[in-house]
């Protein structure tokens, strides 16, 4: 179980794409046609053993015709959009899915890949997608050779914040699904990933719940101490130190 991606719509793909690229030391990201099928275009980064892609809508495409188009416009800009979980059995995560009547927007399955995404407005906080890769090291949606291409300054996802009305709910929501449990730290509620990274739920303090507002980054720098925090693509990003 594990954070193994985490996306940002973006309304200038170029600039974002940039923009990352130069925060993590990368020069390389892959474009998946795959995601042509939502009236999307994307980039994908390789960090570590994760992932940060962005989406935006096609320039020939009516965004208010995208899941992404509409956050956009619903957000103002550039915001979080989506987290996916890699698992190592999808089955018993699809069983309780459909238990909780919980509604499923897409699905594949693939020799290398068995997928779904579930509804943002049933789960909360975001799109999320269920993935299990075979093999399990692998990422399809990084393309063939995204292990040549790892950004140089940034490892793996160590935590991804979601803002929502009721953090609690929403966080037992998802660790139900993963088949997990909550942990409660003053006023957020937390799930603990098998390799340490963390999700972590807190309350909104706007007007209205921004879902995905923020992640971090395993730093790669040598300096050990070194620490930063930006704000990109309508999200807040750290490089920590692991």
């Amino acid at each position: 179980m594990l954070i193994r991606q985490v996306a940002v719509a973006a309304v200038d793909l170029v600039q974002a794409d940039a923009a990352l690229k130069g925060l993590f030391g990368a020069t390389h990201a892959y474009t998946d046609p795959g995601v042509g099928e939502f009236g999307l275009h994307n980039t994908v980064i390789a960090t570590g053993q994760s992932f940060v892609e962005v989406v935006s809508p096609r320039p020939s495409q009516d965004p208010s015709m995208t899941a992404a188009g509409r956050m956009l416009v619903r957000r103002g800009g550039d915001c979080g959009y989506m987290v996916l979980f890699q698992v190592d059995d999808l089955a018993p995560v699809r069983a309780r899915v459909e238990a909780a009547g919980i509604r499923m927007i897409w699905a594949t399955e693939r020799p290398e890949v068995s997928a779904f995404h579930v509804h943002p407005k049933d789960v909360g906080g975001a799109i999320v997608s269920f993935d299990e890769m075979r093999p399990a090291d692998d990422w399809v949606w990084a393309g063939p050779n995204w292990q040549a291409h790892r950004a140089e300054k940034t490892g793996d996802i160590r935590s991804c914040l979601i803002e929502v009305d009721d953090p609690g709910t929403t966080a037992e929501i998802w660790a139900d699904l993963l088949g997990t449990q909550v942990e409660y730290r003053d006023a957020m509620a937390v799930i603990i990933m098998d390799d340490g990274a963390e999700v972590l739920f807190s309350k909104t303090v706007a007007e209205l719940p921004r879902g995905l507002i923020g992640f971090s980054l395993a730093s790669r720098l040598p300096d050990p101490s070194i620490n930063t925090s930006v704000h990109l693509c309508g999200v807040d990003i750290g490089i920590v130190t692991a």
